[in-house]
């Protein structure tokens, strides 16, 4: 069959398990790995964040049955196997409050791109060991990919492309995940620290608050004391993120791209085409979406008010201003005005 036949007949005579995505992994008392799934019947992926899509999706299940959909591991792998699916386009990484979501929130609404943003489960997969200590990143590996081909999966056969955004402190699994997707372009986004900071005081991330993120998965100096100074907590782990894009830049992978917010929204939003391929249908829209908050769409954008001083770290800065140093001549891109 040629491939619009191809196309019509799995339309047609769809995969067993079409619609239903894994969700949560969690680890039971008996040291047993659960993962729960949902039908998203036929609602598509358009939330600002994952979790948001599957909270609506958990309410009209309810209206079905109050009965959970569990399996273990094995069967994602299975499932995976046989699902049609695409393969990323791209990943995100970020530094949080640095326009990333509202780059994922400008693709999301055409039905030919598939878009995951922060998803709870890779989170889950990625700090697996955490909770097993036996955990190897072989098996870490095969989950994850699993996990992204269920989300990924081809529901309507008009699909082409496939962005993943992933957590902030994923940043620290760089190295890990390159080697899982050496092909796959990687999206480096950051923004100055005194923003960053200004934008967590008002409504904070769970990387912000002491005691919510594994310390030493973030970097911080496991002796260190802030006295509820959380301020000064954001600041260290914002630290690491800088160093860890550093880092990123100094492997020297073709793949890898780099973006300030600072330097424009559009600008990067554009950069992000050049790089995926993923089309800007409609600029018109673009240019509406872009005077909406990107976590609250129906929130009217309001510019930021230059930070207070309070959010000036010079250990920061100084990670910061090596970070735009290293990048600020590359990535050139046509007029986006």
């Amino acid at each position: 069959m040629q491939g619009l036949e191809v196309k019509k007949f799995k339309s047609m005579y769809p995969h067993p398990l079409t619609n239903w995505i894994p969700y949560s992994l969690t680890y039971d008392p008996e040291g047993q790995w659960v993962l729960s799934w949902i039908d998203l019947q036929n609602r598509s992926i358009t939330e600002p964040f994952f979790d948001q899509t599957i909270q609506i999706s958990k309410w009209r299940n309810r209206e079905r049955s109050v009965l959970s959909s569990l399996s273990d591991p094995d069967f994602l792998i299975a499932a995976a196997q046989g699902i049609p699916h695409l393969n990323p386009t791209a990943f995100i990484f970020h530094v949080s409050r640095c326009g990333s979501t509202l780059l994922t929130q400008a693709f999301c609404e055409d039905e030919e791109n598939i878009v995951i943003s922060e998803a709870p489960l890779l989170d889950e997969i990625l700090r697996a060991n955490e909770k097993d200590p036996n955990m190897i990143p072989e098996q870490q590996e095969k989950w994850f990919k699993a996990a992204l081909n269920m989300m990924g999966q081809q529901r309507n056969f008009k699909e082409s492309s496939y962005t993943i955004k992933l957590d902030s402190w994923h940043l620290h699994f760089y190295t890990q995940l390159r080697n899982w997707f050496p092909v796959t372009p990687f999206i480096f986004i950051f923004r100055t620290p005194e923003q960053v900071l200004a934008s967590q005081e008002k409504r904070r991330g769970i990387h912000s608050v002491p005691g919510i993120i594994n310390k030493a998965l973030l970097g911080i100096d496991l002796t260190k004391a802030y006295f509820g100074d959380f301020n000064r907590y954001t600041a260290d782990v914002i630290e690491q993120y800088y160093l860890r894009i550093i880092n990123a830049h100094q492997d020297g992978h073709p793949l890898n791209f780099f973006a300030d917010y600072g330097d424009g929204v559009r600008r990067m939003i554009f950069l992000y085409s050049n790089i995926t391929g993923i089309m800007i249908k409609d600029e018109a829209k673009l240019k509406t979406r872009l005077t909406f908050h990107s976590k609250s769409p129906n929130e009217p954008f309001k510019e930021d008010i230059p930070p207070d001083s309070k959010f000036t770290y010079e250990h920061l800065s100084r990670a910061y201003r090596h970070l735009k140093e290293l990048t600020a001549s590359e990535n050139h891109i046509p007029s986006c005005k």
